[in-house]
């Protein structure tokens, strides 16, 4: 299946809720490894700097996929694309653009013979710096609306976001049944779904 033409197939108007699992799994019927992401939305530095944040955000474990494996990057460029107004891309672009001096990496076009030499550590310096931060940090960076903070916190909602309503989490990770049978209540989570949420 060709990628690009099913991402043309889709509408304009995607809902929040119903079409996160529907496009994720698409693109994830659509990508081989040897394929090569090309982003849509996001310049291929973003997008680089996007990969990097969101696989130190949820990280591959021995027991459950990173969100690299449920291609969380792709669904973030793809909805940035097809349902951000234009007045939300440019904030969004804004603040991607912060993120990237803050790492020292300049808005200009990827140069091949000049790659980017940041590392693991650079970027979870910037994650920790204003995610990992006290509440009295956290409401300042509210009230001051800053911008790189306000970017971070936004791509770390996405990915959480687009990583639990993904098929192979939503269905093999998170408790899932398509037709709910009877209702329990007052019972602890241990007992009702072996501790495990649900994904509906």
């Amino acid at each position: 299946m060709n990628r690009r033409d099913a991402l043309k197939g889709l509408g304009l108007s995607l809902g929040y809720i119903i079409a996160t699992p529907t496009i994720l799994s698409m693109l994830q019927s659509c990508s081989t490894k040897a394929e090569k992401w090309i982003p849509i939305f996001h310049s291929d530095k973003q997008a680089f700097v996007l990969e990097n944040l969101v696989d130190l955000i949820l990280p591959k474990t021995k027991d459950t996929p990173g969100a690299l494996d449920v291609n969380v990057p792709k669904f973030i460029d793809l909805y940035a694309s097809k349902s951000f107004t234009d007045e939300d891309k440019e904030i969004y672009k804004l603040g991607l653009d912060a993120v990237m001096a803050e790492l020292g990496i300049s808005n200009e076009p990827l140069d091949p013979e000049q790659p980017i030499t940041l590392k693991t550590e650079d970027f979870d310096a910037i994650l920790s710096k204003y995610l990992r931060i006290s509440k009295e940090q956290r409401l300042a960076y509210i009230k001051e609306e800053h911008l790189v903070f306000m970017t971070l916190l936004r791509i770390r909602d996405q990915s959480v976001w687009a990583y639990k309503t993904s098929k192979e989490i939503g269905t093999k990770v998170l408790v899932y049944d398509p037709i709910p049978g009877r209702q329990k209540g007052c019972v602890s989570v241990e007992e009702a779904t072996g501790g495990r949420a649900w994904a509906l």
